[in-house]
């Protein structure tokens, strides 16, 4: 599982990059989407990556 988190983590970040580049250097078309595609993409992996992690920790609990 912590694969797994890590994972969703590193794709995060690598979303938020694209998305900020794509942004800043670009001037917005990149990879034919919005940066806002990339940017929400990246919360999104991040708001499944704290899920995880927080049933982690109340599977540790019981």
């Amino acid at each position: 599982m912590n694969f797994c988190i890590n994972v969703l983590i590193g794709l995060a970040v690598l979303a938020f990059l694209v998305g900020a580049l794509g942004r800043f250097l670009f001037d917005g078309q990149w990879l034919g989407n919005e940066p806002v595609v990339f940017w929400r993409g990246a919360m999104g992996f991040l708001a499944f990556a704290i899920a995880l992690i927080l049933l982690q920790i109340r599977d540790a609990r019981r």
